[in-house]
């Protein structure tokens, strides 16, 4: 099942899309995405543009969030009530972006269905990757997500 929302989530985000951003890994606990390096994605100096690194964080995120809330997915609505980055490095090369949940899955969803809503944090970390060198660590985001039961 999380190989269909994985496939799903890639094609269906449009502006995601639009950047070539994929999701590549997700579970319950997590999920990752990358992007490919290309000149129309570049800022001025070229490196990759700040908002390219956001939402290629944001896109793992949401992905962490899909694999986290998978039983109940069909039934919470969720939007973002905080976004956080932190730029640490300049970026050149494929960006990969792992996002994380910061406490179990199995305690959000029954907070969720005990409470009707919860608040949840995801964690990220985008790296550059070379065939070159070691993964370079070039932002960490945090995105406070607000679920909801939505009433049948």
């Amino acid at each position: 099942m999380y190989d269909i929302v994985r496939k799903q989530l890639s094609r269906t985000v449009p502006f995601a899309k639009l950047l070539g951003l994929s999701v590549q890994d997700i579970d319950e606990q997590g999920a990752s995405a990358s992007l490919e390096p290309a000149a129309h994605l570049n800022n001025h100096v070229g490196t990759l543009h700040a908002g390219v690194i956001f939402t290629a964080c944001d896109t793992a995120s949401g992905a962490a969030l899909a694999g986290a809330l998978l039983p109940a997915i069909m039934k919470t609505r969720y939007v973002v009530r905080d976004a956080r980055i932190a730029y640490l490095k300049p970026a050149k090369g494929r960006l990969v972006t792992k996002g994380r949940l910061a406490r179990p899955a199995a305690d959000v969803l029954a907070e969720l269905e005990r409470e009707g809503r919860t608040d949840i944090v995801v964690e990220v970390d985008a790296h550059v990757e070379d065939d070159h060198a070691a993964p370079l660590q070039v932002a960490q985001a945090s995105f406070t997500w607000n679920l909801r039961l939505q009433k049948d």
